[in-house]
């Protein structure tokens, strides 16, 4: 309810009335009525419903849709008015507002690697519609530099194909990428910039202002023609990816375009500086509304284009990411090469570009390692690394034997996907790799049972050949083992995405620790042994071949697996901290329970395991073992629990402390927790 009052006149002598609102404070009301209303249910007011929602989003209203944001431009400004009307520069543009503008290139640059659309952040920039009217030539080639490395990167993650529509997109509306310029002539133009700033450089004393600027403009076209070039090289030609000579030249390149970093981060504010009351990376040269016509109806209308700093620090750290990733071809074997690719996710996970090149490197094209070697015949050497079953080997009499060819050829060429999926999922970002190793491990369910249908009738064709039950497993064995590898960073990435509740903690450490990772070890170990037998075999037949005696083969110090397990056990013995620390607290009823009309524990632990389901190994623990196992647990005292996790977690640091070239960050970290979980419990306990 309101009463008008009078506030003046306005210029035709008409009375001006300002409403006068008497409000009401009706809180307690409504809480009241509230009261009248079931849990879940919606009052629905009759002159204020769905169609009227809508329509306050339809209309803009910035209350109901904070993706809308105000035009700040009448008129969007194109290249060819802003040149008429002498809003832009195109020759003798100042050193200040040629640092400003390759800033904020780089700003909209890395926004687009982040996600956001080119028409909203590359394409803004006026200069790069046509870069030939542009008669500055650092300014022309920078332009045309950047225009290139949007090719080249969009070609990387086009052909890995690794990101989802949050990550990138990928349509560049048929904008023109300096399409008729060869990618040497534009390295070449800036490499010719370059000469020519080397040059007043040395003209200019170093103490001036002038040198500073001069020295923050080369560095600038230093790092995008490195960059540039580096990308070049690692992209595959003719589908077959660079040798080590190019993967070298390509990491001097990023080490260069690293070294120019510093003074690039040093010399920002010597640009020009945007108006941070609008929504433009610089204050000339760039339009944000220009192309906004190309945007689809719902696509989100506003922008946060990079911080220079931000996106300065974002390609340094690009040029690292890079390099780590061109390592990937010095991996020799799958089981080494999925370390490296789950590893790098892990690591180097937010940055598409990254992850695209590895994936690029690795698998150019048509299921080739760096398009050489078939990916079948890598799955083969890795299966006969990993356990050496009797057919694999060379002098075996059935090594050539045309029933086992084509049984094996025909298992790795029907399962190579499997394994190819694994490493395209390791390419993802972190939160959807979870969803898509849930639909992984149904291929492996398929693939188990294929595995045992080889080790079948391998085993009765090889029947009183071999005193070994090498043959029974061997498959059966190897998938096993990446099968449990696949199903422990199903279980983990839930732990790091934050998907489990408090509350659920506790068989979800149960289940790592009593049973996955003691699969694996199971699993490693029996390779092991498999692998030792094999090589007694083998030593065998040299032996009598050479008419010697047969000699006792002593096992290695240090067993083929020894790192491995020994990472395993440490994984499960921190898991067994949590686990009986967790027991502990829940013992004591410090671990908050949801209400009771929600505490169905049965349907939740359902739900974390459904995608083990399928598989017949190892076999789906049901939530009655684990609340059997959970009352035998809980019999204990709590300091008992406490003692023993604190156990577990020196055992755990026993264990890091032993492990061969383990990744020194990594393993500090995980010593830290570990010794810091230690302390905690031993004062509990």
């Amino acid at each position: 309810m309101n009463k008008e009052q009078n506030v003046g006149k306005n210029e035709q002598g008409e009375d001006l009335k300002k409403p006068d609102y008497q409000w009401k404070d009706i809180t307690s009301d409504f809480f009241h009525n509230v009261e009248a209303l079931d849990l879940g249910e919606l009052l629905h007011y009759e002159i204020f419903g769905l169609f009227e929602a809508m329509s306050a989003i339809e209309m803009m209203d910035k209350k109901m849709d904070i993706g809308m944001v105000d035009r700040k431009e009448k008129i969007p400004l194109t290249l060819e008015i802003a040149i008429q009307t002498g809003e832009i520069k195109l020759l003798d543009l100042e050193y200040s507002e040629l640092i400003g503008i390759f800033d904020a290139l780089f700003s909209c640059l890395v926004s687009w690697l982040e996600g956001h659309s080119p028409v909203q952040t590359i394409f803004t920039c006026l200069y790069l519609h046509d870069t030939k009217v542009i008669q500055d030539e650092c300014l022309a080639s920078f332009c045309n530099g950047i225009l290139k490395l949007t090719r080249v990167i969009r070609s990387f993650i086009t052909s890995a194909s690794v990101y989802e529509e949050e990550d990138h997109q990928p349509d560049l509306y048929d904008f023109n990428l300096c399409n008729d310029r060869s990618d040497q002539s534009v390295v070449a133009e800036l490499k010719y910039i370059e000469i020519e700033l080397q040059k007043k450089l040395r003209d200019v004393n170093s103490a001036d202002e002038e040198f500073e600027y001069i020295s923050a403009v080369f560095n600038r076209i230093k790092y995008i023609r490195t960059l540039l070039q580096s990308l070049l090289l690692l992209f595959p030609s003719k589908s077959i990816s660079p040798n080590e000579l190019g993967i070298q030249e390509a990491s001097k390149l990023l080490t260069n375009a690293s070294e120019s970093i510093p003074v690039i981060k040093k010399t920002i504010m010597r640009g020009t500086q945007p108006d941070l009351t609008e929504n433009m990376p610089n204050v000339m040269g760039f339009s944000p509304m220009v192309y906004h016509r190309l945007l689809p109806p719902t696509f989100p209308r506003y922008t946060k284009i990079k911080e220079r700093i931000d996106a300065i620090i974002y390609l340094e750290e690009l040029c690292g990411n890079l390099k780590h990733a061109s390592k990937v071809i010095h991996c020799s074997n799958f089981q080494s090469t999925l370390n490296f690719f789950m590893d790098f996710s892990k690591k180097k996970g937010s940055c598409l570009l990254s992850r695209s090149v590895l994936q690029v490197l690795y698998l150019p094209a048509n299921k080739k390692v760096f398009g050489i070697t078939s990916f079948s015949d890598i799955l083969k050497e890795s299966l006969k690394s990993f356990i050496a079953p009797p057919v694999l080997i060379p002098k075996n009499p059935f090594f050539n034997h045309a029933e086992v060819k084509e049984c094996i050829d025909s298992f790795f060429f029907y399962n190579e996907h499997t394994f190819v999926t694994f490493l395209e999922i390791c390419g993802f970002n972190r939160a959807r790799q979870r969803d898509k190793i849930a639909r992984l491990l149904d291929s492996f369910a398929n693939l188990q049972d294929e595995a045992e249908r080889v080790d079948t009738f391998l085993q009765k064709l090889l029947n009183g050949e071999t005193s070994s039950g090498t043959c029974r497993t061997s498959f059966g064995t190897w998938v096993l083992y990446y099968c449990l590898r696949a199903m422990s960073m199903f279980l983990l990435s839930g732990l790091e995405l934050e998907l489990y509740s408090v509350h659920e903690y506790f068989y979800i450490f149960w289940y790592l620790y009593e049973f996955l990772f003691g699969w694996i070890i199971s699993a490693l170990t029996r390779a092991d042994s498999l692998l030792f037998e094999q090589e007694c075999i083998s030593e065998q037949y040299k032996n009598l071949s050479r008419g010697q005696k047969k000699s006792k083969l002593k096992k290695k110090k240090m067993k083929p697996y020894g790192r491995d397990l020994m990472i395993t056990q440490a994984l499960q013995n921190l898991c067994g901290g949590y686990y009986k620390a967790l027991a502990a607290f829940w013992k004591a009823k410090k671990i908050p329970q949801p209400l009771p009309e929600f505490n169905l524990e049965r349907i939740r632990y359902e739900h974390r395991f459904a995608p083990f389901a399928e598989l017949t190994t190892p076999p789906a623990i049901g939530y009655n073992d684990f609340c059997s196992q959970r009352n035998t647990l809980l019999i204990e005292t709590q300091e008992n629990l406490f003692f023993t996790a604190a156990k577990h977690f020196y055992q755990t640091k026993t264990i890091l402390e032993h492990i061969p070239n383990l990744d020194t960050e990594a393993n500090d970290q995980r010593f830290k927790n570990s010794k810091n979980k230690f302390y905690c419990n031993e004062l509990i306990s």
